[in-house]
């Protein structure tokens, strides 16, 4: 039997995925229409390939994150133990990341995603949760 909260955090990664990958179709079509108006006006200059190809490597990234994130959500949601350790890395990342960026800059966002990931971090350690991932 799958815990409650294992079932949340797989529905946040899926979430998480589904916002990077909008916002990588969303960049990859803003720079394709940004590179043909570009070439309607310039042909073949430096910036247009820069900026062309910057924006596709971007896009193309933001894909491949939101790919890992989905991927991830399936691993906790059929309680794979890989996920619970990828899950427990990207928790204990997101939360160093997110007390520097607090200490420099509060907002309420950068404070609810804190204390959301330490709550992931501390509840994917409890006794129960972990066992239901060792089989």
């Amino acid at each position: 039997m799958r815990p409650m909260g294992v079932t949340i955090i797989a529905c946040l990664h899926w979430l998480r995925g589904l916002a990077y990958a909008l916002g990588g179709l969303a960049l990859l079509g803003f720079i394709h229409l940004g590179w043909r108006l570009m070439s309607a006006i310039t042909h073949d200059t430096f910036l247009e390939h820069l900026i062309s190809t910057t924006g596709k490597a971007m896009g193309i990234g933001l894909l491949i994150f939101a790919l890992f994130w989905i991927i991830l959500g399936f691993g906790m949601w059929a309680l794979k133990n890989w996920a619970h350790s990828l899950t427990l890395l990207c928790a204990v990342i997101w939360v160093v990341f997110e007390v520097v960026k607090v200490t420099s800059i509060p907002t309420p966002w950068r404070v609810l995603r804190l204390v959301v990931d330490a709550v992931i971090f501390l509840y994917l350690l409890l006794p129960g949760v972990k066992r239901a991932f060792s089989g």
